[in-house]
């Protein structure tokens, strides 16, 4: 059975090791941070290219916007002819 003294001084050990494994913590949660800004400033810097990348898509879902509009309203005019009867010949 161990002494009163003994059990102080494996007490202080234990609470050193702790001490020593909040900072490593500490310092590994700092590092993760540290490389999760650096992950997101280099997203950042690619953004104009990724601009560029889309765009050329985004052009053609402006199109098919127009020509979808477009349709519609020939085809609300075509039911408003019919409604109010100029349709007919």
């Amino acid at each position: 059975m161990p002494t009163l003294k003994e059990y102080k001084a494996h007490r202080k050990e234990l609470k050193a090791q702790i001490k020593e494994v909040k900072a490593t913590l500490k310092r590994l949660e700092k590092e993760l941070e540290s490389e999760r800004l650096d992950m997101q400033h280099e997203e950042i810097d690619h953004l104009d290219e990724y601009f560029d990348q889309a765009e050329p898509h985004l052009m053609d879902v402006k199109k098919l916007g127009v020509s979808a509009i477009d349709d519609f309203k020939k085809s609300v005019a075509k039911l408003m002819g019919s409604i109010t009867g100029s349709g007919k010949k």
